[in-house]
């Protein structure tokens, strides 16, 4: 067995499983789970996030536990790389990242559907391999986060990819997968996350003023695909698309090059900025963003 990586909260090796001769990956958390209630609440939530591994583009997992010495751990496949790496060596066109946001989305719908939510969706946790292009790791590991201290530094938490919801401790739903996923495929675009600049992470303060700035446009990539991208990191979870809405709608835009006109959605602001017109053109915008469907809105 050997290190593959090593972070602030698990160390991942390399290991082969003797009993079928394959090459496996092992995850196993830095910290102890030390009372026995926590370990059976991991147990329990990582074994229900094993029934995800029958989604073709969710991460296999073959075996999860807790060592003698009381640190959990996650058996999976061997994957190639993540699309942290890739972003970090060369940003992805709009097509591929068009398709890798259709498959890991339709694994949320899946994952949804079942009632787990992953909470914790980022470019390291999307997996490649030579032959799966996209998978998502880390389901049943977002127990441990809420177990963790929370004075933990920020760079650690990756907050890059999270909903202003998470930082007010509001219960997560599923629409903190659906900004999370969408802000991931924002960064492995521009190569770094929404909003965030080339330097260190912000601190917690300027990290919250974060949320109330525009997302650019990136250079290169059509202003419908970054408008799809916009409505799923709304600051409101409510106003947000479901998994299986954002899909659809990065299935229908055509990244290669479309040929109809643009027409931009509404926007709100300005001195009718007031909570009825707000709400008024939030509806309006679901209307547009439903529209790209097919789906007429009530």
């Amino acid at each position: 067995m050997s290190v593959m990586a090593r972070g602030g909260h698990a160390t991942v090796y390399r290991a082969t499983q003797d009993s079928v001769g394959r090459e496996v990956a092992i995850k196993m958390e830095n910290r102890r789970l030390e009372s026995d209630r926590d370990q059976v609440r991991f147990l329990r939530e990582a074994r229900a996030a094993g029934k995800m591994s029958s989604h073709p583009h969710v991460v296999d997992l073959f075996d999860v536990g807790v060592t003698v010495d009381q640190h959990p751990y996650l058996i999976m496949e061997l994957c190639d790389g993540s699309y942290l790496e890739r972003m970090r060596r060369s940003p992805l066109a709009a097509t591929e990242a068009s398709d890798l946001g259709i498959k890991i989305a339709d694994a949320l719908v899946h994952s949804h559907a079942n009632g787990v939510l992953h909470r914790d969706v980022k470019p390291a946790n999307i997996l490649y391999s030579h032959f799966n292009s996209a998978v998502l790791a880390d389901f049943g590991l977002a127990v441990l986060g809420e177990m963790r201290d929370s004075s933990v530094n920020l760079e650690v938490l990756t907050p890059a990819y999270a909903p202003p919801e998470s930082f007010r401790h509001d219960s997560p739903t599923g629409a903190v997968d659906v900004y999370a996923l969408c802000a991931t495929l924002y960064a492995v675009m521009h190569g770094r996350p929404p909003r965030w600049g080339s330097g260190h992470s912000p601190s917690l303060i300027t990290l919250m003023n974060l949320f109330s700035e525009p997302i650019p446009d990136i250079p290169g990539v059509p202003r419908e695909l970054t408008q799809v991208l916009r409505y799923g990191m709304d600051n409101d979870p409510a106003a947000r698309p479901t998994a299986e809405q954002l899909r659809d709608l990065l299935t229908k835009v055509d990244v290669e090059g479309t040929t109809r006109p643009y027409v931009p959605p509404p926007r709100y602001g300005g001195s009718d900025d007031t909570p009825t017109v707000r709400h008024q053109l939030k509806q309006s915008k679901k209307r547009w963003f439903l529209g790209l469907l097919g789906i007429e809105h009530r």
